[in-house]
C-alpha cells in the first residue's frame, strides 16, 4: 500500500500521467468536434436542397477521415504485429491500420447520419 502512495505522491510520474491523460482528452475532444461539424452538415444537406450543403458536408467528413487517417496512420500504429522487420511486414501493418482507419470512420459517418436523420425528420414533425 506504502508503494501505491509512494507512486501518486511522486511527481515526475503524476507529471507524465498528467499528460498522458491532457494528450487523450485533447484528441477525444478534437474528434468530437470534428464529428459535431460533420453532424452540422449533414443535418444542412438533408433539410436544405441547395448543393453547397452536400459540398460542405463531404468537404467535411474528407477532413474528419484526413484526421483519423493521420491518428491512425502517421502517428505511431495500432502494433498487430510484434516486430515487423520486412518492407512486407510493415505494409501490411499500414494496411491493417488503414483497414480500421476505414472501418472507423465508415462507423463515424453511419452515426452522423444516422442521428442527423433522425434529427431532421423530428424536426419536419414539429
Amino acid at each position: 500500500m506504502t508503494r501505491i502512495i509512494d507512486k501518486r505522491t511522486d511527481q515526475p510520474w503524476r507529471y507524465r500521467m498528467g499528460r498522458r491523460f491532457e494528450a487523450f482528452t485533447d484528441e477525444v475532444f478534437q474528434v468530437i468536434r470534428w464529428i459535431l461539424l460533420v453532424g452540422l452538415a449533414s443535418y444542412l444537406a438533408q433539410s436544405y436542397d441547395p448543393l453547397i450543403f452536400d459540398l460542405t458536408y463531404w468537404f467535411l467528413a474528407t477532413l474528419l477521415f484526413a484526421y483519423l487517417a493521420s491518428r491512425f496512420l502517421l502517428r505511431p500504429e495500432i502494433p498487430f504485429l510484434a516486430n515487423p522487420t520486412t518492407r512486407g511486414q510493415r505494409l501490411l501493418q499500414s494496411a491493417l491500420n488503414f483497414m480500421i482507419c476505414v472501418m472507423i470512420f465508415a462507423l463515424v459517418l453511419w452515426g452522423v447520419s444516422a442521428l442527423t436523420e433522425a434529427i431532421a425528420d423530428y424536426r419536419r414533425v414539429l
